[in-house]
């Protein structure tokens, strides 16, 4: 009996030295990582994070017409003078990318002392407008871009040739949410047409409107004021036979005023009233006014 006693004596004495043993090893190593990491840490900040070598002196700046220089410094934080290796760039990542204009971002740092910065912009095909009103249409204010996969996105410049782009109007509210592609059929439908007629940069077709407030067809006018009837498919077929009948009238000096493209045979075509000389329409006032008198 006393012997079991002396054994589980001497085996909970050699538990507890091991225990102490395994304790003095773990916070010896604890004590070396944290010295360790306390050296490098004053390394790291001595020769790179307070190093005025690597404080940013250039920003290279490609933006593409998305923001301005300023706008990009105030909501990225990335400046001149900022250490280079203390911005933060996973977040400037992230919010540039949320913005709806942004198609693809690169943040790089250049050592010793230059950021770049480079942004792709999507490229707007359209203007889109929820107004059935022509006129109120063309408010920039109220519009969003969208691009040929119908992504809507609100610029925050507007250059010039964004003035030039075709408007779509007549669409539904609800179809319209920014930095969301259309779900709209009618929208993607004119998307469709348009990309259709941008496809031929030779044509004498082009669009300046679009409107698709109807659902059958699609209403457009052309930069010649011509009034132009589009079918909801078949678009190849109907850019052609618009652009033949535009070659007839430059060829002829005849000007169109309304075409209807959905009816495939007999096209109803509708051109512009030539003016009558002046010498003739003097004479037929004349003609005119005698007639009345007798």
């Amino acid at each position: 009996m006393l012997n079991v006693k002396m054994r589980a004596a001497t085996a909970k004495r050699k538990r507890q030295q091991l225990l102490t043993s395994f304790s003095m090893v773990v916070i010896g190593l604890t004590l070396f990582c944290g010295l360790a990491w306390f050296g490098i840490s004053r390394t790291l900040d001595k020769f790179f994070f307070s190093n005025p070598a690597y404080n940013v002196v250039e920003l290279d700046l490609e933006l593409d017409g998305i923001m301005t220089p300023e706008d990009l410094r105030e909501e990225t934080g990335i400046l001149e003078g900022k250490n280079i290796f203390k911005l933060n760039i996973n977040k400037a990542d992230r919010h540039l990318r949320a913005i709806p204009m942004v198609a693809d971002v690169t943040i790089e740092r250049v050592l010793p002392d230059r950021m770049r910065v480079v942004l792709k912009s999507r490229e707007p095909v359209s203007w889109v407008s929820s107004s059935n009103d022509p006129f109120a249409a063309y408010d920039v204010s109220t519009m969003l871009l969208v691009d040929a996969s119908g992504y809507l996105m609100k610029p925050r410049l507007i250059p010039q040739e964004f003035h030039s782009l075709p408007v779509i109007y007549g669409v539904n509210p609800e179809d319209i949410y920014e930095g969301k592609p259309l779900q709209s059929d009618d929208l993607k439908k004119a998307i469709a047409l348009l990309d259709e007629a941008s496809a031929r940069p030779d044509s004498l077709v082009r669009i300046r409107s679009l409107n698709i407030s109807k659902g059958y067809c699609i209403d457009a006018l052309t930069d010649q004021n011509a009034r132009v009837k589009f079918g909801r498919s078949d678009f190849h077929q109907q850019i052609d036979k618009l652009h033949r009948l535009l070659e007839h009238c430059r060829d002829t000096g005849r000007e169109l005023d309304s075409v209807n493209l959905m009816v495939t045979k007999n096209t109803p075509v509708k051109f512009v009233m030539a003016a009558l000389p002046p010498s003739v329409s003097k004479k037929s006032e004349a003609i005119s006014k005698t007639k009345r008198k007798n």
